[in-house]
């Protein structure tokens, strides 16, 4: 072979050489998918932006208990994403109930529209398909309404108070 084509083959073969070691040569920089684990659904805020905490029942469900449900009333729910760096940390809210008197919104905010539904579902689930919710039972706490009796005492009815 000739010397020129030599030297002009080894002089391709480097440029090519270092063309391919400037593309492919760097460390990658994929970005990793970090998907939420966990959804903790801590309960709702009151008129102050204090916290008031769910309640564990016997069946290990969360509950938030009201002392009234009236129509508009409207609770503003606490939630937390873990971990805090979750490429998509969004949270969708979905309700059990289908007729409107109960709703919430993608904020997490709930409302009743209605005094007689006295409770609800809540669910949150992770948008970014990492399959992790949590979800609580909205609830009005058993009370005493006027019609509730329950016992004589002297031939009468009386209420417990």
């Amino acid at each position: 072979m000739n010397k020129k084509i030599v030297i002009m083959l080894a002089a391709v073969v480097a440029v090519v050489s270092v063309i391919l070691v400037s593309i492919l040569g760097q460390i990658p920089n994929f970005e990793t998918n970090i998907l939420v684990k966990e959804i903790v659904i801590e309960g709702y805020l009151d008129e102050n932006n204090n916290l008031i905490p769910c309640k564990i029942n016997a069946n290990g469900d969360k509950i938030i208990s009201l002392d009234e449900i009236e129509p508009d009333t409207i609770l503003v729910l606490k939630v937390s994403v873990n971990p805090d760096n979750a490429n998509n940390p969004d949270v969708r809210y979905a309700i059990d109930v289908t007729d409107g008197s109960v709703m919430v919104s993608s904020q997490g905010i709930v409302t009743f529209n209605s005094a007689t539904r006295t409770s609800a579902i809540v669910t949150g689930s992770a948008v970014d398909g990492s399959l992790v919710s949590d979800r609580v039972i909205i609830t009005k706490k058993p009370g005493m309404d006027s019609g509730d009796f329950v016992g004589y005492q002297h031939g009468g009815i009386h209420r417990c108070d």
